[in-house]
């Protein structure tokens, strides 16, 4: 016990003469020198880290940087290449026209179309896009006439709603088509494609626009392109009257409808239809106008998709009505098919970016189905459309507009509540506001041509066709198809039953007109006095066409001069 406190004593002695040693050496200039130390080490240290803070904030503004260029780099991309598969819908719309129309007038149509893109682009640039998309009012824009001061990075998307324009003028082109007087088309398409079109635009899709504030909806434009053109379409192609011969009074034996014209060829329609189904697809997709945002992709899909299943409805419609309904043919109608298709699509286009797959079926079902009943319609009125414009994007333009609330998946169908019940009323209320709009700019512009004279060119010339009279270039020159015998010719007389009885005494040239078969094409020819049977063969064949008294045959005598004869047509 003693052994054991006597070490423990031992061990309280060493512990306190250590600590006495160690406080005995201790002074104050080593501890400013540790700290010292240590401070310096902290100064270094955290101009460590605020050197990396600066380098980490440098490299992510680079990032922010390159990846907003990177996503304005990527719409500017989206846009153009859209832009550019959209602008097809004009070779399309060409290509329908063209084979819609004789022979005669082929080149004619095929200069107009390509006007319409010309005089658009430059009405939008220096008035259109301004009035649409700039800075002002729920009604109208008022900054960057001819893009003046826009900024770069708006080109692309002001490049794309000039192409969009464009399908405004162009269907009107093909609802008068072998008849209007060129100069006009400069007039209608500067108006409607500079400032028409793009007020319009501007009330439904500006996020300003008074027609968008109240709920109106019309993501690729059923209403605000396709019936504001079908609405131009009608108001000229009444206002100019048919074309000569098309709702003549039948004769015996015939039926009370109007006598069909057809045009020359099936082939440049189909190539046409496929055109515009190409440019539909780009046409409707790039209608979100943007590809960067979060869904972006997904919208963009739905829309290209329903876009391509709205065409299948409708032309499978329009064919299938056509085929089993004798009061619309009872038989199997490409040209028809195709016409649906682009119904389909025109009706699609109101809410393509939100339908159910099955939805756009149904809503391409509705636009073949208007369609049909917008094509009769005319019929019955004796309005003439050569290339049915009214009935495909103003009738289907209108199924898609108002059965679109009820279709997508904020409609009434699924919702039922008060706000998707406004949409169908603001569907209502826009489809108003585009046919009165269309019409108080279209009626005084087409009369006013009327009033003046200018507005359709002479019956001769009508009768004659314009490619050769007006523009001396062919479309289908004699070198291109002549033959040095005509032994193959079958010499059957096909009748010319559609052409207008008034007009077969005018001149030498349609005293003359004889219609023949070569194989499965139907060539006219006017031939010289001397062929007075049906077994007489014309000197030579200058042209294949439906009717052409413009390109006449060698042995004929054509120094008459053509008078120009005036024509009266009723509203």
């Amino acid at each position: 016990m003693e052994s054991a406190v006597s070490a423990v004593s031992v061990l309280v002695n060493n512990v306190s003469s250590l600590v006495s040693h160690n406080v005995s050496n201790f002074n104050e200039s080593r501890v400013a020198g540790r700290a010292a130390a240590i401070i310096t080490a902290n100064d270094v240290a955290s101009n460590t880290i605020m050197e990396f803070n600066a380098a980490l904030m440098a490299d992510f503004r680079h990032v922010e940087r390159t990846l907003f260029a990177l996503q304005r780099n990527l719409d500017d991309f989206y846009f153009v290449i859209l832009t550019v598969i959209t602008f097809a819908m004009q070779c399309g719309f060409a290509f329908m026209e063209v084979g819609l129309v004789r022979t005669k007038n082929t080149t004619n149509i095929l200069l107009k179309s390509t006007i319409d893109a010309f005089v658009g682009c430059l009405s939008y640039w220096l008035f259109g896009y301004a009035i649409a998309w700039s800075q002002g009012n729920s009604f109208v824009g008022w900054n960057h006439w001819a893009f003046a001061n826009l900024a770069p990075e708006k080109y692309s998307e002001a490049f794309y709603q000039m192409i969009f324009t464009n399908t405004a003028a162009t269907i009107v082109s093909g609802a008068v088509a072998e008849r209007l007087n060129l100069p006009c088309y400069f007039v209608y398409g500067f108006l409607l494609s500079g400032f028409a079109y793009p007020a319009l635009s501007r009330w439904g899709w500006h996020d300003g626009g008074w027609l968008k504030l109240m709920g109106f909806r019309d993501f690729g434009g059923s209403g605000l392109v396709h019936m504001f053109s079908g609405t131009c379409a009608l108001v000229a192609s009444t206002i100019i009257g048919p074309r000569a011969g098309r709702f003549d009074p039948p004769r015996e034996g015939e039926p009370s409808h109007g006598q069909h014209i057809p045009g020359h060829s099936l082939p440049f329609v189909g190539l046409g239809a496929l055109l515009l189904i190409f440019g539909f697809l780009g046409f409707n997709a790039a209608s979100q106008l943007s590809l960067s945002k979060p869904g972006d992709g997904i919208i963009i899909t739905y829309a290209t998709l329903n876009t391509l299943l709205g065409a299948s409805g409708g032309a499978l419609t329009a064919l299938f009505l056509n085929r089993f309904l004798p009061f619309w043919g009872n038989y199997w109608s490409y040209l028809t098919m195709v016409n649906g298709s682009v119904a389909g699509m025109a009706a699609v286009c109101a809410g393509c970016d939100s339908l159910a797959p099955w939805a756009a079926v149904l809503t391409g079902i509705l636009g073949g189905a208007a369609f049909m009943a917008g094509r009769s319609m005319l019929e019955k009125l004796e309005v003439d459309d050569p290339v049915d414009g009214f009935p495909i994007h103003f009738c289907g333009g209108l199924a898609g507009l108002l059965s679109a609330p009820f279709l997508i998946r904020e409609g009434i169908f699924f919702k039922q509540d008060a706000h998707s019940a406004v949409g169908f009323g603001c569907s209502l209320l826009g489809s108003v506001v585009i046919i009165c709009w269309a019409v108080i700019w279209c009626y005084p512009i087409f009369s006013i041509l009327k009033c003046l004279g200018i507005l359709r060119v002479p019956l001769e010339m009508e009768l004659a066709g314009m490619d050769a009279v007006k523009h001396n270039e062919l479309a289908y020159p004699a070198s291109a198809w002549k033959e040095e015998s005509h032994a193959l010719l079958d010499n059957k007389i096909l009748g010319n039953n559609w052409m207008p009885r008034e007009t077969k005494g005018l001149s030498s040239l349609s005293n003359n007109l004889t219609l023949r078969r070569r194989d499965s094409h139907v060539i006219d020819s006017t031939c010289p006095s001397s062929c007075t049977t049906p077994t007489s063969e014309p000197a030579s064949l200058l042209s294949v066409s439906t009717l052409n008294l413009g390109e006449n045959n060698a042995g004929l005598d054509v120094s008459v001069k053509v008078s120009t004869i005036k024509r009266s047509t009723a509203l």
